[in-house]
C-alpha cells in the first residue's frame, strides 16, 4: 500500500515551490516517475533512519524505480526553473541525481539534520518553510518561468505569442528560460502539456467508467494542445514510455 499526499507551502513560497509532498509505503513494488518540469529536493527514510538529501533534476524521460518495504521520503518540488533560485547549479542537472550537499554545501547538512528530527510531513514543510531563502530578489527571469508555467501554449499558438507579451527578444526569452530550467522554453512547453494529459487521464481513470473503456484520444488529443492524435501519441510515448492507452490501464490496474 501507498500512501501520497501535498502540502502547500507559505505564501512566501509559492510563487517558487508547488508543494511539499510526502509518500510512504508498506510493502516493495515498482513505480514510474514521469517527467513533469521540476526539480526536487528529496529526502529518503528506510523506517525511521534517514537515509539521505538530494537533488532530483529535470526529468526529459520516465524512470522505473523501485520501492522497498517501509520506505519513505519528503519531497519539496519547486516550479518550473525556479529551484536555481535556491540551490545553485540546479539548472544543470536535467535527467541527474545529485547530493544536495555537492550543491549547498554546509547549509544542506544543516537541512538534512532539521529534517530528521522532524517527526511528520508537515513538520517537514515547516522546515522547509524556515529554511527555504532565496538566493536573489525576484527578476525578470522569474517572471518569464512563472508566464511560461501559466500559459496554454499549445501546438496552434506557438510560443511566439508569449514571447511578445513578455516584452523580450527571443533570443533573451530563451536564454533566461534555458539559465533557469536547463532546456529551452520550447521543450519545457512540451513536458508542461504531457504532464497536463497525464493528469487528465488519471481524471479519466477515476470517473467510473469500465476498465477497458477508452476515450476518444483524438478529441483527447486536441483539447490537451496537440495537432492530432498522432501528434499526441507520439510526445506521450517519448515522455512515458508508452502509449496513452496502456498508461490508462496501468493505472486502473493500481500499477505506477
Amino acid at each position: 500500500m501507498v500512501t501520497y499526499r501535498e502540502i502547500l507551502p507559505s505564501a512566501r513560497l509559492r510563487r517558487y515551490v508547488e508543494c511539499y509532498w510526502g509518500q510512504s509505503r508498506e510493502g516493495a513494488g515498482d513505480y514510474l516517475v514521469l517527467p513533469d518540469g521540476c526539480v526536487d529536493i528529496l529526502l529518503s527514510r528506510s523506517g525511521d533512519e534517514p537515509i539521505g538529501l538530494a537533488t532530483v533534476g529535470l526529468m526529459t524521460t520516465p524512470m522505473q524505480a523501485r520501492g522497498a518495504p517501509a520506505q519513505s521520503f519528503f519531497g519539496v518540488r519547486f516550479r518550473p526553473g525556479m529551484a536555481s533560485a535556491f540551490i545553485p547549479g540546479a539548472e544543470l542537472l536535467t535527467d541527474e541525481t545529485r547530493p544536495l550537499d555537492d550543491l549547498m554545501g554546509s547549509a544542506a547538512r544543516r537541512m538534512f539534520e532539521r529534517l530528521a528530527e522532524s517527526r511528520s510531513f508537515e513538520e517537514m514543510g515547516g522546515v522547509m518553510d524556515q529554511l527555504l531563502r532565496p538566493l536573489d530578489p525576484p527578476d525578470i527571469g522569474d517572471r518569464v518561468l512563472w508566464q511560461l508555467q501559466s500559459a496554454e501554449v499549445s501546438a496552434g499558438s506557438s510560443l511566439d505569442e508569449l514571447i511578445s507579451e513578455s516584452g523580450l527578444s527571443v533570443r533573451h526569452f530563451r536564454r533566461l528560460c534555458v539559465e533557469r530550467a536547463g532546456v529551452s522554453p520550447k521543450y519545457l512547453s512540451r513536458i508542461l502539456r504531457f504532464r497536463k494529459a497525464a493528469q487528465k487521464i488519471a481524471v479519466v481513470r477515476g470517473s467510473g467508467q469500465g476498465s477497458l473503456a477508452q476515450p476518444s484520444w483524438a478529441d483527447f488529443a486536441v483539447a490537451c494542445g496537440y495537432y492530432d492524435q498522432a501528434h499526441f501519441i507520439r510526445e506521450f510515448q517519448e515522455f512515458a514510455g508508452c502509449t496513452p492507452g496502456r498508461f490508462l490501464q496501468s493505472r486502473r490496474r493500481g500499477l505506477g
